[in-house]
């Protein structure tokens, strides 16, 4: 029959929150940086740089092309992985085709900007245009989870679950606590019911419609 063994669960509740602690120590930090900075976006107004940049693309993809015009889209995994390669430019959004002008347009999104690709596949050339946010901009992004990604998305979803069960284990830590028990329960039913307030009686809210 399963006995309960309370010293040995606030063993494990105190061995979690530490290590837990130190491998969130940069997430945490990154999160809380980054929460501020969304607070306040207008922070970010003169975060971002435009740029642009002219190439001629490789003469194999070239000369592929340049055999059926009028057929390009059955190139698009090749140019794909040619953009991947020289920009590692990955998880296009939309690939557009101007079959007039043998135009093929790629769109991608990413952290705090974007890069837009147009290749002329009359005269080989490449035009890139492209906008990169600084640091701050970056980090509010990944925040968000904004255009990062799959992986980016599992870092955000995992972290948050490590830190919840940092939360829980360090309420378990403090019920083993008697002499601090009482103060560390008052503080967290404060720090539960000010924001609860703070939404109830200041923050803008919709009501009297059904």
């Amino acid at each position: 029959m399963f006995s309960f063994n309370k010293r040995m669960f606030y063993s494990v509740s105190r061995a979690l929150h530490i290590y837990l602690s130190t491998a969130l120590f940069f997430l945490l930090i990154l999160f809380c940086i980054s929460g501020i900075i969304l607070n306040h976006v207008s922070w970010l107004e003169n975060d971002k740089h435009n740029g642009q940049t002219h190439v001629l693309i490789s003469a194999q993809l070239f000369k592929k092309a340049q055999q059926n015009l009028n057929a390009l889209p059955t190139l698009y995994p090749e140019i794909e992985r040619y953009m991947a390669d020289q920009f590692s430019l990955q998880n296009v959004k939309s690939i557009e085709w101007e079959k007039q002008d043998a135009l093929v347009m790629l769109d991608y999104p990413l952290p705090a900007g974007f890069a837009y690709a147009e290749i002329d596949f009359q005269t080989g050339e490449l035009n890139l245009d492209y906008q990169t946010g600084g640091v701050m901009s970056l980090i509010g992004d990944l925040h968000k989870g904004r255009h990062t990604g799959e992986a980016w998305s599992w870092v955000i979803d995992i972290s948050a679950v490590l830190m919840i069960i940092f939360a829980i284990t360090g309420l378990f830590i403090l019920f083993q606590n008697r002499k601090k028990r009482t103060s560390g329960l008052w503080l967290t039913l404060f720090g539960v019911v000010t924001p609860l307030v703070i939404y109830l009686v200041w923050v803008p809210q919709l009501k009297g419609v059904s």
